[in-house]
């Protein structure tokens, strides 16, 4: 289960409520990058959120930690301890989790709410299409917008071109919506006959056309006396 902080503020320290559990923030870089650990008592573990990330920020996504022993609260380990205090949850159900961490220093209060995850076959059906592709699961995204800056162009292409063709009588916003639910192997055959239509109507003009040659008058003549003239001089040698 995947949460995104959508709001969180720094204030001056507020009083907490007593006999309130206890957290810890740590900042931490493993294999998987930086990202901070918010750690909350529980009972007899701890619970919390890895969140990812160099800093904590809004934006920031996190997902949820698994129990863990309690011994967090008092050591590091090879973390940075951030922050530390006690804690209270304003807000705690299925799809926000909204809490305020009182520290020495200062109160953050942080909003969490779910997002939407992929299921485990949609990830799945990803991850056997970037290993049939041999491309690495972080590559995905950028292909991911390549595709659909192919699409938003082409669909824009086919938009211009009928506008051009049918005038007032093409309705865009139909034809966007039937062509935002294709394939872009699919738009591009309509494309295609687009622009085969556009073609027909107007037809491209040739690489080059074929012009009448030209004679320059005095330069014919000129050539005619000198002709004239190499005539007389062999005639009088003979």
């Amino acid at each position: 289960m995947y949460w995104q902080i959508t709001e969180m503020t720094r204030r001056e320290p507020e009083a907490a409520v007593a006999d309130a559990p206890r957290f810890v923030l740590h900042r931490h870089e493993d294999a998987s990058g930086a990202h901070h650990d918010l750690r909350l008592e529980d009972g007899n573990c701890l619970l919390g959120f890895r969140i990812t990330g160099e800093t904590l920020a809004t934006g920031c996504w996190a997902t949820e930690k698994m129990p863990h022993p309690k011994g967090w609260l008092e050591q590091d380990g090879d973390a940075q301890r951030v922050l530390a205090g006690t804690y209270q949850w304003r807000v705690s159900d299925k799809r926000c989790r909204e809490l305020a961490l009182h520290g020495a220093d200062a109160t953050v209060v942080i909003r969490f709410e779910r997002c939407d995850a992929p299921t485990a076959e949609e990830v799945r059906t990803l991850a056997a299409f970037a290993k049939e592709q041999r491309l690495t699961m972080d590559r995905l995204p950028a292909l991911l917008e390549d595709g659909l800056a192919a699409r938003r162009n082409a669909i824009a292409r086919f938009c211009g071109l009928s506008r051009e063709l049918d005038g007032a009588s093409f309705d865009e916003s139909a034809w966007r919506e039937l062509l935002g639910g294709l394939t872009l192997r699919e738009i591009g055959a309509q494309l295609a006959a687009v622009e085969a239509r556009y073609d027909r109507a107007h037809p491209p003009a040739p690489v080059s056309r074929p012009e009448p040659l030209r004679f320059d008058q005095p330069a014919r003549g000129e050539r005619a006396r000198r002709a004239m003239r190499i005539l007389g001089m062999q005639n009088g040698s003979d």
